[in-house]
């Protein structure tokens, strides 16, 4: 039994120094000698570790059956259910592993996972609560108790727990990443965007971060000699946004040089940039020094009172204007709309809404709704009553992403989307734009106002709910017919 023990010893070093496929083969080889609830549960986290949920359970199970006084392997039997999405099974799991151990902060810590990731907030933070006050140095439980507060709109207390969580541990740069958006959410970017600079260490960050061999610009440094880089970062809409600071960038150096997702390259050089913009997959010309984009707003010193070119900065091809313009009938008010961001709810996280909530908007007199929509909810376009009138733009965008839905929200009267690319798009041409956002919506539209200090041109209609678009149309609703009888 004493090789028994040593070898178990020795799997429990290496689960525990990240080496969990080597110990689960030495657990394996245990189980078929005592069939030990101990192993057993190591090995179901070892397994939930890698998303085979139902061998984790199984494995947590058999343990339990030994052991059913076992209150981690509860805990651990929890988080296999809230997986498998077995929230019932999982709540009973978590609290049973709580009435066999009052200590187990740990079950409380997933606990409150739980209950935030049902939306039940206000329970979640009791559980994080009861989590600290068993360990006072969970500096995990004050991070996620923070990402709750957030949730809840309380953004000063978010904060301190953050500022908690990174005076426990100043390496956790979740904790600094989360604080530096809920600054930047409640308009505090002197701060914000300094503590945005550490994006990129965050866990599951979108982009990563790019390395060459030239430095990185540090917003101080003369550019008059130097060519610059500027790369691109994160999403469309996050490049259409941020790339406003290339003509500042442009003024300060020798050359610029800007590196976007390839989908829009084209419709920046139509749109009045310089000819040095690459796309990610394209060699670059050499240049002395680069600067990531969304790095520009901090090297800059924004504020909400210094913005640059919030009204206008892209500018369509005139041509392709031209050539759109005989598709509108300026008789009517010409509304573009646009439903549908990404359909993976991680990436979506609510933004979007359904196209039928724009069917007593259609059928206002004197009002044509034109889609916007590309490749995804094009499927709702099917599924609208017959009394709803929308009109499809063909042979849109055919030549490159985006070029022609410039040119045609430039003849528009009014955009109406919600939080995508488009609206990006919209406001940085500077046309009027109704702009629908959720309750909890991201960092960059602020908190609880009507308007956009990055574009002028946007108006904002936020949830006073979670969830409630019906309201939110309404008065975008009444909001269309006093623009229309104003005569736009």
């Amino acid at each position: 039994m004493d090789e028994y023990n040593k070898l178990a010893l020795k799997a429990v070093d290496l689960q525990k120094n990240n080496k969990p496929h080597e110990a689960k083969k030495i657990y394996i080889d245990l189980l078929k000698i005592d069939r030990n609830p101990q192993i057993l549960r190591l090995l179901g986290v070892i397994e939930l570790d890698d998303k085979n949920y139902e061998e984790s359970l199984k494995l947590l199970n058999e343990s339990l059956q030994i052991n059913p006084n076992d209150s981690e392997c509860y805990s651990n039997k929890g988080i296999v259910n809230f997986k498998l999405k077995n929230i019932e099974e999982a709540i009973s799991d978590y609290k049973k592993a709580i009435s066999l151990d009052k200590n187990n902060y740990n079950a409380f810590f997933n606990l409150g996972n739980l209950y935030k990731g049902i939306n039940r907030l206000d329970e979640s933070i009791e559980n994080f609560n009861e989590a600290i006050s068993i360990n006072k140095n969970h500096f995990t439980a004050y991070h996620n108790r923070a990402v709750v507060k957030r949730l809840l709109f309380k953004f000063d207390d978010a904060i301190k727990d953050f500022d908690k969580a990174l005076k426990i541990n100043p390496k956790y740069s979740n904790a600094l990443f989360f604080k530096a958006i809920t600054q930047l959410k409640i308009g505090d970017y002197e701060n914000g965007w300094k503590n945005y600079e550490h994006r990129w260490e965050a866990e599951n960050f979108p982009s990563p971060k790019r390395k060459f061999k030239q430095p990185c610009w540090n917003g101080i440094d003369n550019l008059n000699n130097k060519i610059i880089l500027i790369h691109g970062e994160q999403g469309l809409g996050d490049n259409i946004h941020f790339v406003r600071y290339f003509n500042l960038i442009e003024s300060k150096a020798k050359k610029a040089i800007l590196q976007v997702d390839k989908k829009l390259v084209h419709l920046l050089k139509e749109c009045n940039f310089n000819d040095h913009i690459f796309s990610n997959d394209e060699k670059l010309p050499e240049f002395d020094i680069h600067c990531p984009l969304l790095s520009l707003p901090f090297k800059f010193s924004t504020t909400l009172k210094n913005i640059p070119f919030n009204d206008k900065y892209l500018f369509p091809s005139e041509d392709r204007i031209s050539r759109w313009k005989k598709n509108f009938n300026n008789q009517y008010l010409n509304i573009g709309i646009n439903w549908q961001a990404s359909p993976n709810p991680d990436l979506d996280k609510g933004r979007s809404f359904k196209l039928k909530y724009f069917n007593d908007i259609s059928m206002i007199d004197k009002i044509k709704l034109y889609s916007l929509q590309k490749i995804y909810g094009l499927n709702q376009i099917n599924e609208i009553s017959k009394q709803f009138k929308l009109s499809i733009i063909d042979n849109l965008d055919e030549e490159a992403p985006f070029v022609d839905t410039a040119a045609i929200i430039e003849n528009l009267d009014l955009i109406i989307t919600c939080d995508t690319s488009i609206a990006h798009l919209s406001g940085a041409i500077g046309k009027k734009t109704f702009l629908l956002l959720q309750k909890n919506c991201e960092w960059r539209w602020l908190h609880d106002v009507d308007h956009s200090p990055w574009y002028n041109s946007i108006k904002i209609y936020r949830q006073k709910k979670q969830g409630d678009w019906e309201t939110v149309f309404k008065n975008v609703k009444n909001d269309i017919i006093k623009f229309h009888v104003s005569g736009k």
